[in-house]
């Protein structure tokens, strides 16, 4: 069980990185741990914002980020291009090692578009799932490590501003303190499915981000 609080200096925090990414040359590395169905993932992850340096479609791309060091990636025929990829433009790539040790570049989203494949790798929604990642930000100024939790369940408990507890896959209880800065999405009860995330920064402080209600079946308990 763990019990974490959230701040609004922590939602402007992340406001503030997320507006980084969006103005600034970023490589973000991540690794993610994931309990669910089936058997245990671990997948890691980079995202590189950048300039492209050199572009050969289904071969490579070449992506100048953060401090002019230069990002080479392998490209094949399942890379999804998204907008406008050429030398000179901004870019973002996306990279994955999935759990047999595939490294595959998932997207590439060039000037003219702001999706990525954040947008596309939503968990399905009729299943419970616990996933822990670390992530490294390297970008203008100091480089920012954060450690991200997602529970996604059946609330057992709940609190409005006080706490929540879901229960996720194999039955185990997670429980959060909540306040009133938490952002809430749809109506959260007990018996419904919900989404919780919550992260912990470099200065120590843990933070629950959001609480999302989840379309799609009941989960049973565990007997």
């Amino acid at each position: 069980m763990k019990k974490i609080l959230v701040t609004a200096v922590a939602l402007c925090f992340l406001a503030g990185v997320q507006a980084a990414f969006a103005q600034e040359k970023v490589h973000i590395e991540t690794k993610v741990k994931e309990k669910g169905p089936g058997p245990n993932v671990k997948v890691k992850k980079e995202v590189t914002i950048g300039t492209v340096k050199e572009y050969e479609a289904g071969r490579k791309i070449k992506v100048v980020g953060p401090g002019d060091k230069t990002y080479t990636f392998d490209l094949d025929k399942n890379a999804r291009v998204i907008g406008t990829v050429a030398p000179g433009k901004m870019a973002t790539v996306e990279w994955v090692k999935d759990n047999h040790g595939k490294e595959q570049v998932t997207v590439i989203t060039g000037s003219g578009s702001t999706k990525g494949a954040a947008e596309m790798a939503a968990p399905a929604p009729n299943e419970t799932m616990a996933s822990k990642s670390k992530t490294t930000v390297n970008q203008p100024g100091p480089d920012v490590k954060m450690k991200t939790e997602t529970v996604i369940g059946t609330v057992k408990e709940f609190e409005r501003g006080k706490k929540i507890k879901v229960t996720g896959p194999g039955g185990k209880d997670y429980t959060f303190d909540l306040d009133k800065g938490v952002g809430m999405k749809g109506k959260v009860a007990v018996g419904s499915r919900v989404k919780v995330e919550y992260t912990k920064t470099n200065d120590g402080s843990q933070h629950v981000t959001v609480v999302s209600l989840v379309s799609g079946r009941k989960t049973k308990k565990a007997a």
